[in-house]
């Protein structure tokens, strides 16, 4: 072996010593982030002896795994809950009737009676196709068994047919009989499809009857690294997702703390969905000392009567004043396209003209498709109009009362903004609007953002 010079021993000495400050500062800064203490957030939902919970799972398991907690403690002060499970939960690791029995087994754990669970029974993996491509009950989504109705032996409508407004018509029979006073949703910055869907579903609902009552919805999926840390932590407390805080108009978000006793009741119920939540889970993550909850505000907006010149838009000099933000870097592929990635919706109504825009973190995608989904409310009812951009060409199709219209729209591309010119009489006499955005490529959804209710005033 050979000699080790005096001042190599003090460059080993120096190296060691920035490798041991290197590795004390990543752990410092990791221990730092890590949630031991509650968020500073309002609590919520505050629930009393007078209120009615409406719980919506997409699929069987969604009902414990964000919402556990509040049911228990509304079970505890006697307060009335019913859980509705969208689909029937039929993936590739199971059946319907496992998962069926999971959901029942596992709310009875928290105190929930079987007939406190509303089964609709659509398909697993579905929503998304009902919600944009299937809405008519001439136009039924078909399954991979062919079938275009359920034949889910629990669902509350026995043979019911697989479109979007089948689906909306059963979860306004179950608001109108309930008569909630809070409604628990997906997110609709949740990147699950079905997920997602739900939101949309709820919201057109909710606009469409008036529903005058508290909503409030979780988050479930948003890869890859929240909640932090992502895994089985029940000293730990469940923190909103950094990029999802400070949005404009974004969601406001709340914390409704659990005892241990509802903590470990909540853990338990979890348990009994074998084949979805093993002990190994990274849905294990959700056993924290508290649940998380997202409200999203209804935005206003006002429709001038000034006549603005379509050259102070097309020209540069002006833009539609932004809607929403949406969370830079999410959507399935983690901001991997950034001419994919959604960042703002804007619009200005006007008197003769409208204008929609969408801005992303890059120039638009030439292969990319964007689309801009609106229903439109009014007392005669829904008008439903997709924008859809795509080879440099805006094309809006409208669909009301069974008729449908489609017609080329003015498009402009300015640098990271697509720019549409509408007609203002698309919004006239809508008091109320859903929009929801999103951009495909290669018939993949790469960002889409949350369904947003809007109030024209």
């Amino acid at each position: 072996m050979g000699l080790i010079l005096p001042h190599m021993k003090h460059k080993f000495k120096i190296i060691l010593l920035l490798i041991l400050f290197a590795t004390l500062a990543v752990m410092s800064y990791s221990y730092s982030h890590l949630p031991f203490y509650p968020s500073d957030y309002p609590a919520g939902p505050s629930l009393s002896a007078g209120d009615r919970v409406l719980v919506i799972a997409p699929h069987p398991d969604d009902e414990v795994i964000c919402n556990g907690g509040v049911i228990s403690y509304a079970v505890e002060n006697h307060i009335p809950v019913k859980v509705v499970v969208i689909t029937d939960g039929n993936d590739t690791k199971t059946s319907a009737l496992v998962r069926h029995n999971e959901s029942i087994n596992g709310t009875q754990v928290l105190g929930l009676n079987e007939d406190d669970i509303i089964f609709l029974g659509y398909k697993d993996g579905s929503l998304n196709n009902l919600l944009n491509y299937h809405w008519n009950y001439n136009n039924p989504y078909t399954a991979s068994d062919g079938s275009k109705q359920t034949n889910y032996p629990y669902a509350l409508q026995k043979n019911a047919t697989y479109c979007g407004s089948n689906l909306a018509d059963n979860l306004r029979t179950v608001i109108t009989d309930f008569k909630p006073t809070i409604i628990i949703y997906p997110s609709g910055d949740d990147e699950q499809y079905d997920h997602q869907a739900t939101n949309g579903f709820v919201e057109y609902v909710t606009t469409q009857t008036g529903y005058s009552g508290s909503k409030y919805t979780y988050l479930l999926h948003l890869p890859p690294d929240w909640p932090s840390a992502r895994s089985y932590y029940p000293e730990y407390y469940l923190n909103p997702p950094e990029q999802q805080v400070g949005l404009q108009n974004g969601p406001e978000w709340f914390v409704f703390n659990l005892t241990s006793y509802q903590e470990r009741l909540k853990e338990k119920a979890m348990l009994d969905y074998k084949t979805q939540i093993p002990s190994t889970s990274y849905l294990m993550s959700f056993v924290r000392k508290n649940e998380l909850f997202g409200h999203y505000p209804t935005i206003n907006v006002s429709q001038s009567n000034i006549i603005i010149p379509k050259s102070d838009y097309t020209g540069g000099s002006k833009v539609p004043v932004n809607l929403f933000s949406d969370p830079v870097g999410d959507g399935k592929y983690q901001g991997k396209e950034q001419s994919l990635d959604i960042t703002t919706v804007g619009m200005d109504l006007n008197l003769a003209k409208s204008w929609i825009s969408i801005k992303t973190r890059d120039e638009p995608s030439p292969s990319g498709v964007y689309h801009v989904r609106l229903n439109l409310f009014r007392p005669a009812g829904v008008e439903r109009a997709v924008i859809t951009v795509e080879n440099g060409k805006a094309e809006m199709q409208v669909e009301s009362e069974g008729n449908s219209s489609a017609e080329s729209i003015p498009l402009t591309i300015q640098n990271n903004t697509i720019l549409l010119e509408v007609p203002s009489s698309l919004f006239t006499d809508h008091p109320y609007f859903t929009v929801n955005v999103d951009s495909i490529k290669s018939g993949a959804i790469y960002d889409q953002t949350a369904w947003r209710v809007v109030k024209v005033s």
